[in-house]
């Protein structure tokens, strides 16, 4: 266990844990000193123009960041540079497109808040630079530069958090617009000088068309696959409202969820690391032991993290949040069950299996997955009210979990 937890330390796991945590915390602070110091009717144009863009990021340069991290492993460090190039230049491509799009329809149609479009065009440079960001991360990871990519995210906070209070009482919102592109700019730097070394001196070689295709079709599946999952939690909340529409019990649901869903971070940081470990890994009686071993170790982990979670919520909630939300604690606890089982058993073998290639059924089993839990759920909000979203939620997390690990083991076990 002490060689384990050194190797680990040694390869960057903890940094990118702690790293990780860190940069939530930053953030955390960094959204409620801007609320507080920002004038609301200002917030509410940067949200719309946050709100916007957020489509953007969903489809950032088709996923290329994705294949960089499954196609970059080898030590073939032509192909690599090769690889980079091509991600670069498509991915770029992608967002100047969608970008332009946008404001272009925002000059054709009318939106609700027409002061929002300055805030819109002075954004129109962040998903490049963002997009440019994320790829060199998932070079660092794919090149196990793990504490780099760890001290990347701390920056980007603590340069936001940092700028953002300094100007918020000159400029107002347009502070956290500057710390942005300030922290992504600085952090483009720092990212090219730790791969450079990977880079310097190698040649190029052009890339093949079954190459290209392989690199778009696992980007892209990879794309697909992630913003289905991403629009299970969002469909919950819109059912919420709109069957139940009751603003207290919405207030409650949300409140009581804002702890519980912070566990998936744990697994997050888990897959981060191992995911490149997966990648480069050949044989599969090997990759099915470590597999398992993982998600023994993932489960136990989160499960813990869960029932000391369950122990403290109400006690957090009402330092928190007061005690107009004291009534929450069998809603926290149902929540806290139902996201521990999408972290602890579902989410480790969803990631391993693109890892090793295996991407088309996480795409089908994503697209499914979001259609059953959106008729589920309509179905148990309907019959118990807000604690059909746990159960919802419990049911679709656990067959689809066991799908994954069945299709796992049927995969390498072959």
């Amino acid at each position: 266990m002490k060689n384990q937890i050194k190797t680990l330390f040694c390869n960057g796991f903890f940094h990118i844990l702690l790293g990780g945590t860190l940069s939530k915390v930053i953030a955390f602070f960094s959204s409620i000193i801007i609320v507080r110091f920002v004038d609301k009717t200002e917030y509410a144009y940067l949200a719309y123009a946050d709100n916007i863009y957020s489509y953007v990021y969903l489809i950032t340069g088709l996923g290329l960041d994705s294949a960089i991290l499954k196609y970059c492993v080898s030590n073939d460090k032509e192909k690599n540079k090769s690889y980079l190039r091509f991600s670069l230049k498509y991915g770029t491509l992608a967002q100047i497109m969608i970008v332009g799009l946008i404001l272009i329809f925002i000059n054709v149609f009318p939106i609700p808040f027409s002061e929002a479009k300055i805030y819109m065009y002075i954004l129109g440079g962040y998903p490049l630079l963002y997009f440019l960001s994320i790829l060199l991360q998932a070079f660092m990871r794919a090149r196990l530069k793990n504490r780099e990519y760890a001290y990347m995210g701390i920056l980007q906070t603590g340069i936001v958090l940092g700028v953002s209070l300094t100007l918020v009482f000159v400029i107002g919102s347009f502070s956290v617009i500057i710390a942005r592109y300030i922290a992504v700019i600085t952090l483009l730097f720092w990212g090219i000088k730790v791969v450079r070394p990977e880079l310097k001196n190698v040649s190029f070689y052009k890339v093949t068309n079954r190459e290209a295709k392989e690199l778009l079709f696992f980007g892209c599946s990879m794309l697909l696959a992630n913003v289905f999952s991403m629009i299970m939690p969002i469909n919950e909340g819109f059912l919420v409202n709109n069957l139940i529409r009751d603003t207290t019990i919405s207030a409650n649901y949300k409140v009581a969820n804002l702890i519980p869903q912070q566990v998936s971070f744990v697994t997050s940081a888990i897959i981060t690391y191992y995911f490149p470990y997966f990648a480069r890994m050949n044989d599969k009686a090997k990759i099915w032991k470590k597999s398992k071993k993982l998600g023994i170790f993932t489960f136990g982990l989160i499960a813990v993290i869960s029932i000391l979670g369950i122990l403290i919520s109400p006690v957090l909630i009402r330092f928190v949040y007061g005690n107009q939300y004291s009534d929450i604690g069998n809603l926290t606890t149902l929540l806290w069950i139902m996201n521990s089982m999408n972290a602890g058993f579902r989410m480790l073998p969803m990631n391993i299996l693109p890892a090793l290639g295996y991407t088309r059924f996480n795409v089908l089993m994503s697209v499914a997955a979001c259609m059953a839990h959106m008729a589920i759920d309509y179905f148990c909000i309907l019959n118990m009210g807000i604690h059909g979203v746990a159960v919802a939620g419990c049911t679709v997390y656990l067959i689809t979990g066991l799908c994954y690990w069945y299709y796992l083991r049927k995969k390498v076990l072959a």
